[in-house]
């Protein structure tokens, strides 16, 4: 049986355990919730973009917005958006699995990793990256990073050196963080209908130019979400990971508890015992 003072340290170990579990649990919460605050402003940027291209749309004829015919054998650029830090259960796993069994027809792939774990899970798989960066460490960061990923993305596209782009990103609004796989480029202009206001916008530079920029902003506004929801869904299997522990770590405390209880008995049962044994050596009980 353990001795009193060992048990007593560990009690003491386990209760600074469960004080760290907690703090990481209500971080998470935190930042979860400030991620679904911003995904509103994000959205309705989104719908903003969306009717000021369709009033650009009405400028141009239908022919204009269907892309060119690609090759046969095409370079398809996924970003994949994963986990920045552990204590996530399976969650960045899940992610990048996922993201390696998507499979497209007669195409190269090429990724662009977002999140420390990510782009370690795909290097321990032997998958290289074109591109990679961190995840944001707080939900007002996310613009600038989608700043920097829409960059690299359309240098790609300009360059020729891709053609398709998609972005791979978990979704917390699904009970099981199910991944999500979003057609970036080429830009699907079905998406979006055309405006039938008899008013035609007034513009100052080309139509065709302007929708160009329009679809630059658009994706941009497309990364920002996928981000934001990637930094919900991470910190959600945070807090799903967090309460398994610390479920885990109540029952570590229970059982020492139980040890504790037990040692104390069995240490004040030899106490007694030995003072019994020594009275009876020195003659001093009673027949």
């Amino acid at each position: 049986m353990p001795h009193l003072e060992d048990i007593k340290n560990r009690i003491a170990n386990i209760d600074q355990i469960e004080g760290v579990i907690v703090a990481m649990r209500a971080m998470a919460a935190a930042h979860a919730q400030e991620a679904r605050k911003h995904l509103q402003a994000i959205r309705e940027h989104e719908e903003t973009v969306a009717r000021s291209m369709a009033e650009a749309m009405s400028l141009v004829p239908s022919s204009v917005l269907v892309p060119e015919s690609g090759t046969a054998s095409v370079t398809h650029l996924r970003i994949v958006v994963g986990a920045a830090q552990g204590f996530s259960g399976l969650h960045n796993e899940r992610i990048v699995t996922g993201a390696l069994a998507l499979e497209g027809e007669a195409e190269t792939r090429q990724y662009l990793l977002i999140g420390q774990r990510c782009i370690s899970e795909f290097a321990a798989r032997g998958q290289d990256s074109v591109w990679s960066a961190n995840m944001a460490a707080h939900a007002a960061d996310v613009p600038g990073l989608a700043s920097r990923i829409v960059d690299a993305l359309f240098d790609s596209l300009e360059s020729g050196a891709v053609q398709h782009v998609s972005i791979v990103y978990a979704d917390p609004a699904t009970p099981e963080n199910d991944l999500t796989v979003r057609q970036l480029m080429p830009f699907d202009f079905s998406r979006i209908a055309r405006s039938r206001s008899p008013v035609a916008p007034l513009i100052m530079i080309p139509a065709v130019e302007l929708i160009a920029q329009l679809v630059e902003e658009y994706v941009f506004t497309e990364i920002c979400e996928a981000l934001m929801l990637g930094f919900a869904a991470e910190n959600d299997a945070r807090m799903n990971a967090m309460t398994r522990a610390r479920a885990n770590v109540k029952e570590i405390a229970q059982e020492l508890q139980r040890k504790f209880h037990q040692a104390r008995q069995e240490s004040t049962t030899t106490e007694i015992i030995e003072l019994s044994a020594e009275s009876y050596a020195a003659g001093d009980f009673w027949l």
